[in-house]
């Protein structure tokens, strides 16, 4: 693992607050000092705040808040904040005010550390709090994908973790040496991503694609057949199998 890697799981651990009390304050205090690790720290909030974007805002309790407020009030980082002096590009934020919802909506930029700690901080203790109550992820966008003969050939599932669900509705004919590769068009400047690849004889599959922007309305998705173990290009080379455009569900 390169230090990169080890610095984002590190990051990672912090913002689903996976890490013991002692290992928490160790990267706080990393995080006032290591400009690599603190934009880590940033990084993971943000792509896991991609999350948050999928439900529907809820309620939270005074009480939560207090305990959020009191962690944040307690931070070295807010506490050095409250002590120093104002300027108009980094104005002071009050330890109790708070976001519009659990997330990050309200990091507008990197800004002063001991705005993006707190923030950090906040996600640690209470987001995936309250996200434990959601069992089932709601997909993103829907996608039915069609044969070229216009009949449903598979139904796609996007979710915001870069995950995708695929069920294939009939069963394709794969010739030895070949697989079926997934693949995405989310900008045509970029073109074709692929997603993975998958067996001929799955019924059900979950693929985890690679870190994209999050799926939207009108997205394409498609399943071509390439040479084994996949395309030798990177992009799409063999015939397409199936494809279809996203829909985003309707929400309750």
């Amino acid at each position: 693992m390169t230090d990169n890697e080890q610095r984002m799981a590190r990051a990672g651990d912090y913002v689903l607050g996976l890490m013991s009390e002692e290992e928490r304050d160790r990267a706080e205090h990393d995080m006032e000092r290591d400009a690599a690790f603190r934009d880590a720290v940033l990084t993971a909030a943000q792509h896991f705040h991609k999350l948050d974007l999928t439900t529907a805002p809820e309620p939270v309790p005074d009480e939560l808040w207090q305990k959020v407020s009191e962690r944040i009030a307690s931070l070295p980082q807010m506490q050095a904040a409250e002590t120093a002096p104002a300027s108009p590009s980094k104005p002071r934020v009050a330890a109790n005010a708070r976001p519009k919802r659990f997330g990050l909506h309200s990091l507008g930029g990197r800004g002063g550390f001991a705005i993006a700690a707190s923030l950090a901080a906040a996600c640690a203790i209470g987001y995936f709090g309250a996200l434990a109550t959601v069992t089932n992820p709601q997909p993103v966008v829907v996608v039915v994908l069609d044969t070229p003969a216009n009949t449903p050939g598979a139904i796609f599932e996007a979710f915001a973790d870069d995950s995708v669900r695929i069920v294939p509705l009939e069963e394709f004919t794969v010739p030895a040496g070949q697989t079926m590769q997934v693949w995405t068009l989310y900008d045509k400047t970029v073109g074709p991503v692929s997603l993975g690849t998958i067996g001929a004889k799955a019924t059900e599959v979950r693929l985890q694609g690679p870190h994209l922007p999050l799926p939207k309305p009108e997205q394409l998705y498609e399943i071509t057949l390439e040479p084994s173990p996949g395309s030798p290009t990177g992009k799409p080379t063999g015939p397409i199998l199936v494809k279809g455009f996203a829909r985003q569900p309707a929400r309750s």
